[in-house]
């Protein structure tokens, strides 16, 4: 079994825009923060921001845009 850093499947999850997928990766996440941190930094915030309506957990959608000061 191969294992796939956290970062990288949340970068192909987003790449896919796969909403239940990048919810899931981010609220099962010890390091929320500075996983998406760390997307933005390489990948930019916009495919992210994009998938926020689809969410269901509102609090996380909430969290994620005073992270991003949007």
């Amino acid at each position: 079994m191969t294992f796939i850093p956290l970062s990288i499947q949340l970068q192909q999850a987003v790449k896919s825009s796969n909403a239940k997928e990048v919810e899931e990766l981010i609220l099962n996440s010890d390091i929320k923060t500075d996983l998406i941190k760390e997307h933005i930094s390489i990948n930019g915030k916009e495919a992210l921001i994009n998938l926020l309506p689809k969410f269901k957990s509102k609090g996380l959608v909430s969290n994620i845009k005073s992270l991003l000061e949007i």
